[in-house]
């Protein structure tokens, strides 16, 4: 394992006063794999005490744990050799014992693969095999999985995240435990909850598709997407695959779009109807699921910014895209999207098409359509800063005042979206003046 320079000296100045000290978790799991490394945690043998001492700038950033951080090209988080009690809140330690051995501290972590350390001189440190789990691509956790999940209950979702990420799969026993103590995820924020959905969003969103039991006491409307099948010539598969389908299309990943894909169908639950001859139908569902996605923006404690728009695509995910001005005017003028916002709600129809039978699929090709069309129609003026006149110029030369004014700036900017020729002051006046 190549390890940076500065890495190495900070093992070396701890090595050098007679203390042990290895890189360890993450970063040996990501080398092995051939991954990028972010950063560096380093476990050593010498207390915090010891290691504030040992390095000028340093900060105890995690005492109660034994966690000093040493300020270098990066942060570099040093944690003594550790054993911890029992977790009666399932999610921290309520003390932490030191110990006097690397492979102490190892056993107390989560996963196989992320239960390995590494020295330059001694190598590899892997007493749980995780070299081996690394090659036949599972995760597994580090001893009795029940009790892995019992002390801290956000290693359930940890699993999920790292099988997405990786590309790997569930040993079976980690898969059974999770089910089994899935009721211990009220013990995770929702802020960490999310992070971790966010996580699997961005890496592999089918993954989603095996937490529905886990994600119920806080998302429970994934499971209840799971049970509503779609028995229509438009769709193959139930409402919840058909979500998580339509998110693999989203390329480049947007966080904002891919929170509306993932709740853009889930009005169906409540309108689904199903007629004599089977076939099911989900009127109104995006009315529904808008207002459904404000609830949920609230619960996921998502930002002002997604709060705001992803109820807006979520209304309009369904809407029909044609090739005419009156469709762009009504976009862009009447709703007040700006372009981003447009393409934006286009990349989610887009999406939201391809992931339907190949029937439904023929009106993602109306929106590449209108893309084309729209392109081709952009440089018009489509709001009321663009004009060529401003409301002192209608003052000047019209009687208009007060709510008036806002009526004229609106009728002049119909007239020079349809006829961007014509965006001239006097020209507009002209308008004006014939019209009232």
């Amino acid at each position: 394992m190549k390890l940076p320079e500065y890495i190495l000296e900070i093992i070396q100045k701890i090595n050098g006063i007679g203390y042990e000290a290895y890189v360890v978790g993450g970063c040996v799991r990501d080398d092995l794999l051939d991954r990028s490394i972010h950063d560096y945690d380093i476990c050593t043998s010498a207390k915090p005490e010891v290691i504030l001492n040992l390095f000028d700038r340093s900060v105890g950033t995690g005492l109660k744990h034994g966690t000093v951080t040493v300020l270098s090209n990066s942060p570099v988080e040093i944690t003594t050799f550790r054993l911890e009690s029992e977790y009666k809140d399932h999610r921290h330690p309520d003390s932490v014992k030191y110990v006097s051995t690397i492979e102490e501290d190892l056993s107390r972590r989560d996963f196989t693969v992320n239960a390995m350390a590494y020295h330059p001189s001694r190598g590899l440190i892997d007493p749980y095999k995780g070299q081996f789990d690394l090659k036949a691509k599972v995760i597994r956790c580090v001893g009795n999985p029940d009790r892995r999940f019992n002390e801290d209950a956000l290693r359930m979702l940890r699993a999920y995240r790292f099988c997405a990420k990786l590309g790997f799969s569930m040993d079976e026993t980690v898969k059974k435990s999770i089910d089994t103590n899935a009721s211990l995820i009220q013990y995770v924020s929702i802020e960490r909850i999310v992070h971790e959905l966010k996580e699997i969003m961005e890496t592999n969103p089918q993954v989603l598709a095996d937490m529905t039991l886990l994600l119920k006491p806080v998302f429970n409307e994934l499971d209840l997407a799971l049970r509503c099948s779609q028995n229509s010539i438009y769709h193959y598969t139930d409402v919840l695959h058909h979500t998580l389908d339509a998110m693999c299309y989203l390329k480049p990943y947007d966080e904002t779009l891919a929170f509306a894909l993932l709740l853009h169908d889930l009005g169906k639950i409540q309108v689904k109807t199903t007629d004599s001859n089977g076939k099911d139908h989900f009127k109104h569902h995006a009315k529904v699921g808008s207002e459904l996605s404000k609830e949920l923006c609230r619960r996921f404690k998502l930002t002002n910014e997604q709060r705001k728009w992803i109820p807006f695509y979520v209304l309009h995910h369904d809407d029909k895209f044609t090739c005419d001005l009156d469709c762009i005017y009504k976009y862009r003028v009447t709703y007040h999207l700006d372009e981003e916002h447009l393409l934006n709600l286009l990349q989610i129809r887009y999406c939201d098409a391809m992931a339907h039978s190949e029937l439904g699929q023929k009106s993602a090709k109306d929106v590449e359509l209108f893309y084309a069309y729209y392109i081709q129609n952009r440089n018009r003026c489509m709001s009321i800063s663009q004009l060529a006149l401003n409301g002192k110029d209608i003052i000047e030369a019209t009687n208009l005042r007060g709510k008036q004014i806002q009526e004229a700036l609106n009728m002049c900017l119909k007239y020079a979206f349809y006829h961007p020729e014509k965006n001239m002051k006097e020209e507009l006046l002209n308008i004006l003046k014939n019209e009232l």
